[in-house]
């Protein structure tokens, strides 16, 4: 896989997040009864617009932000896809843990910040493939 590619699946896994979690709170705000069920049960019951800033603002942030760096800034995309692939996980793990439950969503946005952990490693050439084992020896 060629380091362009690598930066151009970063650049798509930062949009898919960050676009994600923009319509995240915007629900959150316009149709709260979606998430009463799943919220009632913790401490952002009847939060919601606290729920939603913290979905958009902050980890959305941090992925606009990639963006944004990957863009302008690309010296930094490494440091900048790595923060927002480590908040992703992070939300993610206390999103669970807050609500006990895990759906196919968690897998889906965990794994894609995962995803981004990796490719950064990739790009820096920390997981390089190794060339094939000589079978003569």
């Amino acid at each position: 896989m060629s380091m362009r590619v690598v930066r151009r699946v970063l650049l798509g896994i930062a949009l898919l997040q960050a676009l994600s979690t923009l319509v995240g709170s915007v629900q959150l705000l316009v149709v709260p009864r979606w998430y009463a069920p799943m919220l009632d049960r913790t401490v952002f019951a009847g939060q919601y617009v606290l729920a939603a800033l913290l979905l958009g603002v902050v980890v959305g942030g941090f992925q606009w932000a990639a963006i944004i760096v990957h863009r302008r800034r690309p010296r930094w995309l490494a440091v900048a896809h790595s923060l927002a692939g480590l908040v992703m996980v992070g939300w993610i793990a206390g999103e669970c843990l807050v609500l006990n439950s895990f759906i196919w969503p968690h897998a889906l946005w965990g794994g894609l910040g995962v995803a981004q952990l990796v490719l950064v490693q990739v790009l820096l050439g920390v997981l390089l493939p190794q060339p094939a084992a000589d079978p003569t020896r």
